[in-house]
């Protein structure tokens, strides 16, 4: 029996959510949190396998859950809900990531739909493959101010977004918008969300959509590359030796005697 977590702090949302559901629990269990913290409480007593969480509540936000599924939990499909999306934004995250996304008021078809294609296709979900593009983007959507820790592989850097707009980044000896390109080609990131650095100042001047599609471009370069790198040549093996001569009678000689130790094909 598969377990469906759903999240948001309005109570009408959450019981009209579990009502619809309701003739479906011969196909799964429904859940209910009103916040992300009572959210990764069930998630550790109980094997949740689907969350559906709205992106603006108090004590832990849609972000910071999904920030906490993404790295403990990644096998964990999640819906989000959003009173702020678009059917441009919607494409433009489609096309980026794994993220799905409904608008509110939800149509309880469609995500009935969803739920059954992401159960029985096994899919591993929307967490483990939402990349760090997709999570800027819904942070552009919903209007969010904070700073991002970004880490892969021993290497780490950090985002600033200000209201949604992405407005500087940096690490190593690359800041602005090559530390954005850099840390979209990182593969398995740990995304982290910290406190906006108010002191931070604008630096980066493209559009996101842009910077995203670059460094998507990039990445699938470096994929390329690692597919074309050709096999190591195999080490040339030893020459077949003649045929010794026919043995003669009497004693064997020291060459005989060595060449009847190896065997060649």
């Amino acid at each position: 029996m598969k377990t469906i977590l759903i999240v948001d702090d309005t109570k009408l949302v959450r019981h009209f959510l579990a009502k619809k559901l309701e003739p479906y629990t011969s196909e799964f269990t429904v859940l209910t949190a009103e916040n992300g913290k009572e959210a990764l409480a069930h998630a550790r007593s109980v094997k949740v396998d689907l969350v559906i969480t709205d992106i603006e509540m108090p004590v832990m936000d849609g972000f910071e859950l999904l920030a906490h599924l993404s790295n403990h939990h990644p096998e964990t499909p999640v819906f989000v809900m959003t009173a702020n999306g678009s059917p441009e934004l919607e494409q433009r995250i489609d096309a980026m990531g794994s993220l799905k996304y409904f608008e509110k008021p939800i149509d309880v078809d469609l995500l009935l739909a969803a739920i059954r294609e992401i159960f029985e296709s096994n899919a591993r979900g929307a967490v483990n493959g939402i990349s760090l593009a997709s999570f800027l983007q819904l942070i552009q959507m919903e209007s969010k101010s904070c700073t991002l820790r970004v880490k892969s592989d021993g290497k780490s850097g950090r985002l600033y977004c200000l209201e949604g707009a992405l407005i500087a980044a940096e690490t190593g000896d690359l800041a602005a918008e090559k530390a954005v390109i850099e840390m979209i080609c990182w593969e398995s990131a740990v995304i982290e969300i910290l406190e906006l650095n108010r002191q931070k100042e604008k630096e980066i001047k493209q559009p996101l959509m842009n910077i995203l599609m670059e460094g998507s471009r990039r990445k699938d370069e470096m994929a390329a590359k690692k597919k074309e790198k050709p096999a190591a040549p195999k080490s040339p093996r030893p020459a077949k030796p003649p045929e010794p001569a026919k043995k003669k009678d009497g004693p064997a000689t020291d060459s005989e005697d060595i060449a009847s130790l190896y065997q060649w094909d």
